[in-house]
């Protein structure tokens, strides 16, 4: 499979959502990004991600020590070149500003300071899309959608990276429980083959209708 302009821009940065070698990507989620975005990659306005790639290893989710703190940030600032960039982390060390991407602290686990977070000046609009790459946990995927589902505009994208495989029953029973409550949504549990990543090279992807 040949890599995309949007696999290139994300392995260029030190991302770990993709690479221009593919085949060797621990994850190969940009292959479905750039289908799903390359129609709207200019009018895209407004992109949100939790989770910034810490390079502290006493953090957990950490990108290891010689991980690059806010990679996927500048990654999409380059591909969606009309957007301001948005994101955050509980690693308040990690936290920058540019003239287009802007970080604040989050702590995903605890509704409070989710809801804070989105309080903040320049977070009040809601997003076009919204990738949550944070805590890696079912618990903590599912506190953050609950609380930052409402920031998601309509059309727009909601993604959770990094599924663990071994969870897939618990997303199936909770994704009914959010059929019901959050309606006006589609859900897609997407399952991505992968050479390298049999444990969670799986996506969530839910769009506002």
């Amino acid at each position: 499979m040949l890599p995309t302009p949007l696999c290139c821009i994300m392995g260029n940065h030190g991302s770990d959502k993709g690479h221009e070698y593919i085949q060797y990507s621990w994850h190969n989620y940009t292959l479905i990004y750039h289908k799903l975005f390359q129609d709207i990659q200019y009018q895209t306005k407004r992109v949100f991600e939790l989770g910034l790639g810490t390079n502290n290893t006493q953090i957990p989710s950490n990108m290891g020590k010689d991980g690059k703190p806010g990679a996927s940030l500048y990654g999409w600032a380059e591909f969606f070149p009309n957007a301001q960039i948005f994101g955050a982390d509980i690693d308040k060390n990690i936290l920058f500003q540019t003239d287009r991407i802007h970080t604040y602290y989050c702590d995903q686990t605890n509704p409070d300071i989710i809801q804070a977070m989105w309080s903040q000046e320049g977070l009040e609009e809601p997003f076009d899309i919204i990738v949550e790459d944070g805590l890696h946990t079912f618990e903590a995927n599912v506190c953050f959608f609950e609380n930052s589902i409402h920031k998601l505009k309509k059309g727009g994208y909601y993604i959770i990276e990094d599924i663990r495989n071994d969870t897939l029953e618990r997303w199936n029973s909770q994704l009914e429980q959010w059929k019901e409550k959050y309606s006006n949504h589609t859900y897609k549990l997407l399952i991505i083959p992968s050479r390298r990543n049999h444990a969670d090279n799986t996506l969530l992807i839910i769009q506002s209708v």
